[in-house]
């Protein structure tokens, strides 16, 4: 179930599998050479789960106050803090060029791509037969397109290492100029439509947590959808239902059931597997966001370290239907230590600021602060309601767009919704509603308000002093000062 990071801690331990070239940790790749290529597929797989451990280190890190998913999310609806520094900075759009949470991801997502690039080269030159290799290099390139697809998203067009000449020329002084937009999601789009055949179907014990053909293209999906190519995202979402590998679980909760982990959970598309048994692969959800004063009591016992400084405003948990049970996930009420029913919404702390959007259930290995819960980045639930989204924007409201919404509704024992009732206008907003409730602090708030208009707007009304151009965040100033070519993102210059 966890064999991804189980065999990647395995390799850290390990100095005889691999020759330096393919260190996990070590970044001088000047020393490739014909003798160090993978020889076999174990050689493949091994080198390639070096790409993976960078999203460990950016987009769910042990400690979430840098971490892509936070900043995808602490600067939205969906999410609030009592916290200050840079959980303040991010809540409140704070953040400046020499000063933001988002330097981090910034330079590991970089790393993610060019290590890709060093990998993804040594591959080509393996003496691997060719069915095999093929399918590790599209995988790594599906990968290298994530972490490019972060990048864009946060802070919009930058360069990165695609060419090996330059990713393996540790002494290189490439200062290149930022691509333009156009160019940067074609080079994504190309990446994938040239790889996804190559990867596999469906997920086994074996690849589970690695890109298979629906992950690469729910990614896709969700670039067509982000760069509002509306027929693009339609076709494409039609082509993951018809691999006819996913569906909706019958409840919600079991989604995020750690129980349910592995390759039994038919919604899940995409995860980032997490294990309590070392510190670089486990995460600190719960210790922000469950309640601690007073102190939430563990349901399994466990002697659970709370730090409780995040929470789901109440404005967003009050979007919810009171019988949808998607609030199952979400604490309002709970006992606490003492044994007493708390109602949080009545509490008066400086931390009683919204709900615990929990999420996920107890992990049994649950050790102090650290949880081993899988991080589920794609599912396909996001796929259903971007197909309800893209169709609406074709051509309005229709019926699929209808029945779409409502597969998710029902499952929710959420009150279904009439065609009749609904615009192209209205059925956008309601659809903005809808994805919070559903993928409610999955990373996804933060594009999905950018692309719907309502990023700013959002932040405005609840008198935050937001500006436009904080769309994006600015590029941090260490790689303005790497690079002197590179073009600062407006609004942040001085």
């Amino acid at each position: 179930m966890k064999r991804i990071y189980l065999n990647l801690i395995y390799l850290l331990l390990s100095s005889s599998i691999l020759t330096s070239c393919f260190d996990l940790e070590y970044e001088n790749f000047s020393k490739i050479n014909s003798e160090s290529f993978p020889k076999s597929e174990a050689d493949l797989e091994a080198a390639s789960i070096g790409v993976y451990h960078t999203l460990s280190k950016s987009f769910v890190m042990v400690y979430l106050d840098g971490s892509g998913f936070m900043l995808n999310t602490l600067c939205t609806d969906e999410l609030n803090t009592s916290w200050g520094h840079v959980w303040n900075q991010t809540d409140n759009f704070l953040w400046a060029a020499n000063d933001m949470a988002g330097s981090t991801v910034y330079e590991e997502y970089n790393k993610g791509i060019t290590k890709a690039t060093r990998i993804i080269d040594a591959f080509q030159k393996s003496s691997v037969e060719e069915e095999k290799k093929n399918k590790y290099i599209a995988e790594l390139r599906v990968l290298r397109v994530l972490y490019a697809k972060y990048l864009y998203s946060m802070f919009g067009a930058v360069p990165i290492v695609t060419d090996p000449e330059i990713a393996n020329d540790v002494y290189s002084e490439w200062n290149p100029e930022r691509p333009t937009d156009q160019d940067y999601v074609s080079f994504m789009v190309t990446e994938i439509l040239e790889s996804y055949e190559y990867l596999d179907k469906t997920v086994s014990a074996e690849n589970y947590g690695r890109f298979t053909k629906g992950a690469a293209l729910t990614l896709l999906m969700k670039i067509y959808l982000n760069d509002k190519r509306w027929q693009k995202a339609a076709d494409i979402s039609k082509e993951i239902m018809d691999l006819s590998v996913y569906e909706l679980l019958p409840s919600y909760k079991s989604v995020f059931d750690i129980e349910n982990e592995g390759v039994g959970n038919k919604e899940v598309i995409f995860p980032i597997q997490r294990i309590t048994s070392n510190t670089d692969y486990a995460w600190t959800y719960f210790a922000c966001i469950m309640p601690s004063t007073p102190l939430y009591k563990s349901q399994n016992g466990n002697q659970m370290q709370i730090w409780g400084g995040l929470k789901m405003p109440w404005s967003f948990y009050d979007k919810y239907e009171s019988n949808d049970t998607r609030l199952e996930t979400i604490v309002r009420y709970y006992e606490d230590n003492d044994g007493n029913t708390v109602d949080f919404r009545e509490i008066n702390h400086p931390k009683a600021i919204g709900a615990a959007p929990m999420k996920y259930s107890e992990d049994p290995d649950h050790k102090g602060a650290l949880q081993g819960n899988d991080f589920i980045v794609f599912r396909y639930a996001d796929v259903i309601l971007s197909r309800a989204e893209a169709l609406n924007e074709i051509s309005g409201p229709n019926q699929e767009c209808i029945d779409l919404i409502n597969l998710v509704r029902k499952r929710a024992n959420a009150t279904l919704i009439n065609l009749g009732d609904y615009s192209k206008e209205t059925l956008r907003d309601f659809l903005l509603d809808e994805r919070g409730r559903e993928l409610y602090c999955e990373g996804h708030r933060r594009p999905d308000l950018i692309r719907f208009g309502k990023f700013i707007e959002k932040a405005q009304k609840v008198g935050i002093n937001a500006a436009p151009h904080q769309v994006l965040f600015p590029i941090p100033q260490s790689a303005m000062n790497e690079n002197p070519n590179l073009v600062q993102n407006p609004g942040y210059e001085n």
